[in-house]
């Protein structure tokens, strides 16, 4: 034993509070006993979304922080066809291009100014189902379901020197 040097009542202690070699990475609290488990039931009940209901516009979202960074969106973004066509105004007027309003139905994200601006967008296209995906990935995490994606295995038996 590597601590058998300690007195008698701090290997309690250490026996107590470290991971014992079986159970390498669990501790063993003196007061676990106190502590509730969180049963399985309760923890489903946190779930929000399902796996197969993850796309929401951001204006519909069912999560605050996703509807205040729509809302973000829409206040700071140019639209992209607006801001193409005031390349030749007069030099001594500024326009500004409209901010955007609508929101792709394809990915969910506010991208243009209206619906036409939409449709009439050829770029939009190239990179609309990287943003839906992006959209899916944001309500995933925010679903409360169990990640299975983020489970590491358990520890090998296979001891290294």
């Amino acid at each position: 034993m590597l601590l058998s040097w300690l007195p008698a009542r701090l290997v309690f202690f250490r026996s107590a509070c470290l991971p014992s070699l079986g159970h390498v990475g669990q501790r063993r609290l003196i007061f676990s006993f106190l502590r509730r488990n969180k049963s399985p039931s309760s923890v489903e009940s946190g779930r929000i979304l399902a796996q197969d209901n993850l796309f929401h516009p951001f204006s519909k979202s069912p999560f605050p922080p996703i509807r205040a960074r729509g809302d973000a969106v829409k206040h700071l973004a140019p639209c992209p066809i607006c801001a193409g066509s005031h390349t030749h105004v007069h030099a001594h007027t500024q326009a500004q291009p409209r901010a955007v309003k609508y929101e792709c139905p394809d990915c969910g994200w506010p991208t243009h100014c209206s619906e036409e601006h939409w449709k009439e967008d050829k770029e939009h296209k190239k990179y609309c189902q990287r943003l839906r995906e992006a959209n899916e990935d944001e309500h995933d995490l925010r679903s409360g379901r169990r990640m299975h994606e983020f489970e590491l295995p358990g520890e090998s038996s296979i001891l290294y020197l």
